[in-house]
C-alpha cells in the first residue's frame, strides 16, 4: 500500500503534466486565432477610383484611403507592369491590399484599359 506523500507526490506530478498540456493546447489556439484574423484583413475592390492624392501616393475608392508603397505592383489587365501615371480619377481598377494601422496598403493593383466595349 503506498503511503500519503507517494500518493500526492503522485497527484502533484499529474496536475502539473495536465497544466502543461493546457497550456501547450492554450498557445497554439492562439497561434491558430492570429492567423484567421490577418486572412481576414485582406480585401480585394474593384471599381472606379474616385480621387489621387498626394503625387499619386494615396487613392480613394469607397470612401477608402488606400495607400501606395513602392513595391506595390502596378499592371495592366494584361500583366504588363505599369507606373503611377497610369492611375488617374476614375481609372477602371483591381485592387488587392492589406489593412495595416493607418489604413489599406496596397499589394497590387491591375488597371483595366479597356473593358472590351
Amino acid at each position: 500500500m503506498k503511503s500519503y506523500s507517494e500518493v500526492e507526490m503522485v497527484s502533484k506530478k499529474s496536475m502539473l503534466l495536465i497544466a502543461l498540456v493546457l497550456f501547450v493546447g492554450f498557445l497554439s489556439f492562439d497561434v491558430g486565432m492570429a492567423q484567421t484574423k490577418r486572412a481576414k484583413d485582406n480585401i480585394f475592390i474593384t471599381g472606379l477610383v474616385e480621387e489621387v492624392l498626394g503625387d499619386r501616393w494615396i487613392i480613394v475608392m469607397n470612401d477608402m484611403k488606400l495607400f501606395i508603397l513602392p513595391d506595390t505592383l502596378i499592371v495592366d489587365q494584361e500583366g504588363n507592369k505599369l507606373n503611377l501615371e497610369h492611375i488617374k480619377k476614375k481609372s477602371d481598377v483591381a485592387i488587392d491590399a492589406v489593412r495595416q494601422q493607418n489604413g489599406y496598403v496596397i499589394k497590387k493593383i491591375v488597371i483595366i484599359m479597356n473593358n472590351g466595349v
